[in-house]
């Protein structure tokens, strides 16, 4: 009777715990796949950080990686540079290059302590190295901003639009231009 009532036990409770193990699993395996997707999207943005995937992932990593302290700090240390005092327009560019140098250190700071609590083994010197963005993109997001600004002013009228007759070139074609026929 004892080998009964343990055999109709096992039947009814072991799937419900194999489902529930298997939920476990695949809920762990979820929040790995989030933390490393987020690591990622860092990575791959480094040098670009304007992008929406960069600005996507650094909102996740509160909640992505709520569980790791260091992580947590070195987010809000960089967040607070992020947000600290601004440069004023009259800036050195001495200033500009220590700003954005601090900057570039909590970013490492923070990606170092990321890859960590994932099992990576990152040097922070290569870290800030090895990462690249064309000076293309530079030049062009920094000619968008200008565009940008400029039409802005215009818009909010704090700037005219000067206007000028158009002037076409002069031509450069060896021959003369046709005559211009007069029908009677």
């Amino acid at each position: 009777v004892l080998i009964l009532i343990i055999t109709a036990l096992a039947i009814i409770i072991g799937p419900i715990a194999a489902v529930k193990i298997t939920l476990n699993h695949e809920e762990r395996r979820e929040r790995n796949r989030r933390k490393y997707n987020t690591f990622h999207s860092l990575m791959k943005t480094r040098r670009v950080t304007l992008a929406p995937e960069h600005v996507t992932a650094l909102n996740a990593i509160q909640t992505e990686f709520h569980d790791d302290e260091k992580v947590i700090a070195a987010y809000k240390n960089y967040i607070d540079n992020l947000a600290g005092p601004k440069l004023s327009p009259n800036a050195t560019q001495d200033e500009i290059r220590g700003y954005l140098d601090n900057r570039d250190d909590v970013f490492i700071e923070l990606m170092f302590e990321m890859g960590r609590h994932l099992g990576f083994t990152l040097d922070k010197r290569e870290l800030s190295k090895y990462s690249y963005a064309p000076q293309g993109w530079i030049n062009m997001e920094g000619e968008q901003n200008a565009i940008r600004s400029l039409a802005l002013e215009l818009l909010q009228g704090k700037r005219p639009l000067p206007v000028a007759p158009f002037q076409p070139p002069p031509s450069t074609s060896k021959f003369p231009p046709p005559p211009n026929r007069v029908e009677s």
